[in-house]
């Protein structure tokens, strides 16, 4: 049984701090959330908030604008809200003075792990030290806040059959998420949002489901944009299969984004069955998308960045006589006995590019350097540019071609992860040009018009060395890429006949193609 308390701060923390938090933790409990005081059950009433019209830089932090975050707390009492969700921040500034206000109005925070720089790419998914680093940055600067309720490790990443290799990575970054939270004794949920694709969505409710603890999801989350209008009901919407689809599911699920915007103004008809009795047993509530009008037309009120001028729309005072006439009934925590099975892991077939039972290994900035290290041949500077990076993803690509590049390379249906494919695109690439250097009797060492280097003597003398360097959640050994393991994935997987026609549909699953798209990423990166 499940049961932890979700505090953002330690327990150690809470309880050397004289501030008496104005909000309660919450607490999972089986598929549940709970009030820790209260013992009530808690359900997300919620709007996403990413205000982006009179942005003056490239970075939308909303709780980092005073003006706009006294303007709109104001406005999230006068709905009735308790709940956010915050897709991108600046963990580099300050956000004490908006948490506060939110937390004095009673308001939880889930705040989204990546960013648009930092994130796992759908088309060519990759898990690196870059990427934890800023994700653990942004951990380190939000935890201490107490309505900080839970993180979302991905938005829609896989989006469809071509992109379901990206699954893993994503499933990777929870994993190591979760355990960097633990070491700082830090039980805050880590969770997933989908798209709710009818060819993956139940391939990906499993998936997050499955294995050990350690690498699923604390909570799924449904971004669906079914219910449009007041003609649309609980049937006719799809709604119904949807709670169907997570009746026994073993973790607590909520819609992190709903509210169609195909005949406004909305009236919101559909939050009458999410809290009620359609769908309250099974689902915790949701975000509505979203508080502010934007290009995209889904916002209750227009407002701009650095100005205290609010302007609701129709749908504002839809949305506020939805949620006010809706009183879900819960269960006591005490009374609640969680039950369920965890979920069984999808096999590898021909719309499911993941052999489920192996993940992509901890990112190891250790492991990656002691391998750069041991090169005799590389680039001569360690930053190329956009050009540059085209020209190398071309060589790499063929160098691929001819020789086996297995220690950088990755097929997610075969869970063939190698033992430096956690490493930059360039340092990936520099360790492809040092084995066509090794590979040939001549010793030429060149990577087409980029500039490199022999080196006489290196640092290192022995890779296989590396593989016992320290990960970076400082777990020494050689990388695994473990964490989904199921007896049942393994009957359900040896299917040999779904394998190849993964193979062959996935571009993301084939070994050479795989690495050359993703090397030439290094264009990417901006050196």
């Amino acid at each position: 049984m499940k049961f932890a308390t979700l505090a953002s701060a330690s327990l150690g923390a809470l309880c050397a701090s004289s501030v008496v938090a104005a909000i309660d933790p919450l607490t999972i409990k089986g598929s549940k959330w709970f009030n820790s005081k209260t013992g009530e059950q808690f359900y997300f009433k919620g709007v996403a908030y990413q205000p982006r019209t009179g942005l003056k830089s490239n970075n939308p932090d909303p709780l980092a604008d005073m003006v706009g975050c006294k303007r709109d707390v104001a406005v999230f009492k006068d709905l009735g809200i308790n709940s956010i969700r915050v897709y991108d921040v600046d963990y580099t500034k300050s956000h004490d003075e908006c948490m506060k206000l939110l937390e004095d109005a009673g308001i939880y925070l889930l705040l989204d792990m990546p960013s648009p720089q930092y994130s796992i790419n759908r088309a060519e998914p990759h898990w690196d030290h870059d990427t934890m680093g800023h994700w653990q940055a942004k951990v380190d600067a939000f935890s201490k806040y107490p309505n900080l309720v839970a993180w979302i490790a991905g938005n829609e990443v896989a989006n469809d059959v071509e992109t379901t290799p990206s699954a893993a990575f994503v499933k990777a970054a929870i994993r190591d998420m979760k355990a960097y939270l633990k070491t700082k004794k830090l039980t805050t949920p880590v969770g997933y949002a989908d798209n709710d694709d009818p060819k993956i969505r139940m391939n990906l409710i499993n998936f997050f489901n499955c294995g050990d603890e350690g690498s699923r999801a604390d909570f799924y989350g449904i971004n669906t944009y079914r219910w449009c209008g007041d003609e649309t009901d609980f049937k006719t919407s799809g709604y119904e299969d949807i709670t169907k689809n997570m009746t026994s599911y073993t973790i607590p699920s909520l819609l992190t984004e709903y509210g169609c915007n195909l005949v406004r103004p909305r009236t919101f008809s559909d939050v009458k069955s999410l809290y009620g009795t359609d769908m309250g047993s099974t689902f915790s509530g949701g975000i509505m998308y979203e508080y502010t009008e934007e290009d995209n037309e889904y916002g209750i009120v227009k407002v701009s960045f650095g100005d205290s001028k609010v302007e609701k729309n129709g749908d504002y005072d839809n949305f506020k006589k939805a949620l006010a006439a809706v009183k879900p009934q819960g269960v006591k925590m005490d009374s609640y006995k969680a039950s369920g099975k965890d979920s069984v892991c999808p096999a590898a077939s021909n719309v499911w590019h993941v052999k489920s039972d192996v993940l992509p290994p901890t990112p190891s900035q250790a492991r990656c350097q002691c391998m750069i290290d041991s090169l005799g041949c590389t680039f001569k500077s360690d930053k190329l540019s956009t050009a540059e990076g085209k020209l190398v993803g071309e060589v790499v690509g063929n160098i691929c071609g001819a020789t086996s590049c297995d220690e950088i390379s990755v097929d997610t249906a075969k869970g063939m992860y190698g033992d430096f494919s956690a490493c930059s695109s360039l340092q990936r690439s520099a360790w492809a040009v040092n084995k066509n250097y090794e590979n040939q009797r001549s010793a030429v060492c060149e990577a087409g018009d980029v500039e490199t280097k022999i080196i006489g003597s290196p640092k290192q003398g022995d890779v296989k060395k590396c593989l016992s360097e320290k990960d970076d959640n400082g777990v020494v050994g050689k990388p695994s890429g473990s964490g989904s393991s199921s007896s049942k994935d393994e009957d359900n997987s040896d299917d040999s006949d779904s394998d190849e026609d993964s193979n062959e549909s996935s571009g993301a699953s084939a070994v050479t193609a795989q690495l050359a798209a993703a090397v030439a990423a290094v264009m990417l990166l901006a050196f």
